[in-house]
């Protein structure tokens, strides 16, 4: 039997999130009615070309609608045939591991990170190792320290997370390029999770991880976080590998086969109008972090960050003798705040706060963390 670790990310929010007044969990930019994507004017017609849509499989591959409009995401060298579409970006993720990943194989992966990045290469027999980003480096990484963990071990797969979560760090382009040359230099596969693209705040856009001019790279992305539309269950791989193409699409069959229909269809027209979806997610996320940062400088140190600059959650450093896990519980069944406890990513001490929904939620749940710290201390 494969051995599968508890996903406890996903079982600490599924415990709490329906019963708060205040989530400061949430990871997904403030979700989205298709009434407030689509003109007026084209409403009515799009409603009835959804009512007759015949449910089928529909195109097992994606339609090619959909595959150009995620296309344009990347730069001109990507096209639909290096795109497949997938049950979200943790379906993405997961056939990546289920095609990539044999027994004995070396996967090194950056944490802090989302948990499945880890835990699903280990599912698949991968000898896992991490490596720590810290917020004391502004959580860039020491380069020598890759190069020689990779070396040294072997590796056959680098998973990366950018813009990353729970951080928030954005790994510029003279960062990722650096990066890439590591991985080219000793043929190592470079898989970045980049759910969180095209969402930055502080920095010019960064380019894709396959738009580095090494063929050995492949992105994930999808339309629950920066494009708000998480009840689609839509996401993608996109790589110039068409050798890995071909194996993911074998792997699927196995799997999912293909998505809905009707979220191929809605996800085609929400993509058509990204650049309205992204500016009301940048205004979002602008508000929340000014909120977050004007609370972290008053808290005399109690608070500390490296402010994010890309994607919809940050970690915060509780610089106190508190034990996180047990304050987030607290806060959730007796204050209904949610927040995420930093030991669920491997690192006691912090929590993982989400900035992408209404800023009350943000400003009452502040209010109340910083109450119960003032009260524990």
């Amino acid at each position: 039997m494969v051995k599968q670790e508890p996903f406890g990310v996903e079982q600490f929010m599924d415990k709490y999130e329906t019963a708060i007044d205040f989530n400061m969990g949430e990871t997904c930019v403030d979700s989205l009615k298709m009434s407030e994507i689509l003109p007026p004017s084209e409403q009515e017609s799009v409603a009835q070309k959804l009512l007759d849509t015949k449910l089928t499989y529909g195109h097992i591959k994606g339609s090619p609608e959909l595959k150009k409009e995620i296309a344009a995401l990347y730069d001109d060298s990507i096209t639909e045939e290096n795109v497949v579409v997938t049950n979200g970006a943790i379906g993405a993720n997961f056939l990546l591991f289920y095609s990539l990943v044999e027994k004995g194989d070396h996967v090194l992966v950056i944490e802090p990170s989302y948990q499945q990045l880890s835990s699903v290469p280990r599912m698949f027999g991968g000898s896992v190792d991490v490596f720590q980003i810290r917020l004391e480096d502004k959580y860039l990484p020491d380069l020598t320290r890759l190069e020689d963990e990779i070396k040294t071990n072997n590796t056959k797969l680098l998973v990366i997370n950018n813009p990353n979560n729970p951080t928030g760090f954005v790994w510029g382009d003279d960062v990722m390029e650096k990066v890439v040359s590591v991985c080219k230099k000793h043929g190592v596969m470079l898989m970045c999770d980049e759910v969180y693209r095209p969402l930055y705040h502080e920095s010019e856009v960064v380019k894709s991880v396959v738009s580095f001019g090494y063929d050995r790279t492949v992105s994930t992305g999808s339309m629950s976080k920066a494009f708000s539309m998480a009840g689609l269950r839509l996401g993608w791989i996109v790589t110039k590998n068409l050798k890995l193409i071909e194996s993911i699409y074998e792997k699927r069959d196995y799997s999912t086969i293909a998505v809905s229909v009707v979220d191929d269809m809605l996800a085609t027209l929400a993509l058509r109008n990204r650049n309205q979806i992204i500016k009301r997610s940048h205004e979002i996320c602008k508000r929340n972090l000014d909120v977050l940062q004007n609370e972290i400088d008053k808290s005399n140190g109690l608070l500390q960050w490296q402010r994010p600059k890309g994607g919809s959650t940050c970690f915060i450093k509780i610089n106190a003798n508190v034990n996180t896990f047990a304050m987030a519980d607290e806060l959730a069944t007796k204050h209904k705040v949610l927040v995420v406890p930093g030991e669920l990513f491997n690192q006691p001490g912090y929590i993982r706060v989400g900035f992408g929904n209404n800023e009350r939620d943000i400003r009452e749940g502040l209010k109340i963390l910083l109450a119960w710290l003032a009260n524990h201390n």
